[in-house]
């Protein structure tokens, strides 16, 4: 296996534009991320998220790449929504006790502008904590202050095995 992802990645370096080298660094440094921090996401590690607990509320900005981008050039939808739902699910991971965890079970998203300049951000507050589901309201702001998209998410609570 090893051999053939060796081909197939010298293969693509060797025909590669500027751009595609960016995308295979990014990559790269997403799975050596991944594999420094055990508790992270390879998803978190891709997308190089990096997190802030600010002034009582979550926040999660991610760079943004070729990586992030839709055929437009500007951030993918689906980027945005991954960067909200992950901010909003682990407010409401670290809002639990010990042994339980949350689960996304409901994800409103309402894109309101283009994704662009160096960064987004997304925020998290909770709305309603409850013994079954958490009720969390995030946003996504681009680098110039830009409100990207709105969100809301449900999130249902569950005890963990062991």
């Amino acid at each position: 296996m090893k051999e053939q992802l060796q081909r197939l990645f010298d293969e693509c370096l060797s025909e590669a534009t500027d751009e595609e080298v960016l995308i295979m660094k990014q990559l790269l440094e997403g799975v050596k991320r991944k594999r420094e921090n055990e508790n992270g996401s390879i998803i978190g590690g891709i997308f190089a998220m990096d997190r802030e607990v600010r002034d009582g509320q979550f926040e999660i900005s991610i760079p943004i790449s070729p990586v992030t981008h839709n055929s437009l050039q500007i951030v993918h939808g689906g980027v945005t929504a991954t960067l909200v739902d992950t901010a909003m699910g682990t407010l409401a991971n670290m809002l639990l006790p010990e042994g339980y965890g949350a689960v996304t079970t409901n994800l409103n998203v309402h894109y309101l502008a283009p994704g662009k300049g160096d960064r987004l951000t997304a925020h998290a507050n909770v709305i309603h904590q409850g013994s079954k589901t958490i009720v969390v309201d995030g946003k996504v702001v681009s680098s110039n202050g830009k409100v990207v998209a709105h969100s809301t998410g449900s999130f249902f609570i569950f005890k963990k095995t062991q």
